[in-house]
């Protein structure tokens, strides 16, 4: 289905399910999209009065009083009406035959949802589908590169990210927005967290039970100069780690998934609940990483 999506247009979705999880939908609803574009589509953003993120923001929370924010890692699918919003993206890229579904052609599946949340909140910023229409972008580029493999398992949403992280050109020194350290800093904290668990699921499985002194801690990025390697090998050594651990996690016996694991001084925990928390931290640092700032 996203084969002929850019960058941009496979972040947006991205982007709208963490919203959606962040608002506690059970769907990814077009006020997600929209949150999603507005992160992502700087065309879009152009065309937006300063503060256009603030207000749809606002605006969304008015109509979701005290969300409930769920867990990244239940899996969100597309409402009905994203889903037709998707459906109209494509038809406009056909009808002008454009090689590829940008941010621009999700924007104009939107609006042709006249009575949706995300049309009405384009409309609140003077974003009309007529005029949206009239100035495309250019779209002269040759055919999108293929898509990935996509990833399935526990572990889809992980892999995915840290897949568009091979082709984003982010500010590596940039912190994330939930934490002190940096985009370069997070990728090698993920480097030890997926080798730390990587041990430590092996050892709960041939060991009948795991103890482990601690979680890695942030000082061991400097002493091992993660800051030094190019981003793109970090990333890559990311997604490939993480591809082990998907296959780990994934011929986990079910009832392996009980064995106990303490870390640290904390009380043990069973590993299926271990594996669900590396699971969350992974695809919590990974959705920030992929924010722009």
């Amino acid at each position: 289905m996203f084969e002929r999506y850019t960058e941009t247009a496979r972040r947006t979705i991205f982007f709208a399910r963490y919203e959606a999880s962040q608002f506690g939908s059970y769907y990814i609803e077009t006020e997600h999209l929209l949150l999603g574009l507005l992160h992502e589509d700087r065309v879009l953003s152009y065309k937006l009065p300063p503060g256009a993120g603030q207000h749809v923001r606002r605006r969304i929370e008015e109509r979701t009083p005290k969300p409930i924010v769920r867990s990244t890692s239940v899996d969100l699918p597309l409402g009905q009406d994203s889903k037709r919003a998707l459906v109209y993206a494509a038809e406009e890229s056909t009808k002008l035959k454009h090689p590829v579904i940008d941010g621009w052609h999700l924007a104009l599946g939107l609006l042709r949802l006249s009575n949706s949340t995300g049309a009405a909140l384009l409309r609140e910023l003077g974003v009309e589908y007529d005029k949206l229409r009239e100035a495309p972008p250019d779209f002269t580029q040759p055919t999108p590169r293929p898509a990935p493999e996509p990833a399935k398992g526990p572990m889809a949403r992980v892999l995915t990210g840290l897949q568009m992280l091979s082709l984003s050109r982010l500010l590596e020194s940039q912190p994330l927005k939930r934490s002190p350290l940096t985009r370069k800093q997070a990728l090698g904290h993920l480097v030890d967290w997926a080798a730390a668990h990587q041990q430590w699921f092996a050892r709960a499985l041939t060991e009948g039970k795991l103890t482990a002194a601690g979680y890695p801690g942030d000082s061991w990025l400097a002493a091992q100069g993660y800051i030094d390697l190019p981003w793109a090998e970090l990333v890559q050594l990311c997604v490939s780690l993480n591809g082990l651990l998907a296959h780990v996690i994934d011929n986990i016996p079910a009832e392996k998934m009980m064995t106990p694991c303490r870390i640290d001084i904390a009380e043990p925990i069973p590993l299926g609940e271990l594996v669900r928390r590396y699971i969350a931290h992974c695809e919590d640092i990974v959705g920030q990483l992929l924010m722009r700032g």
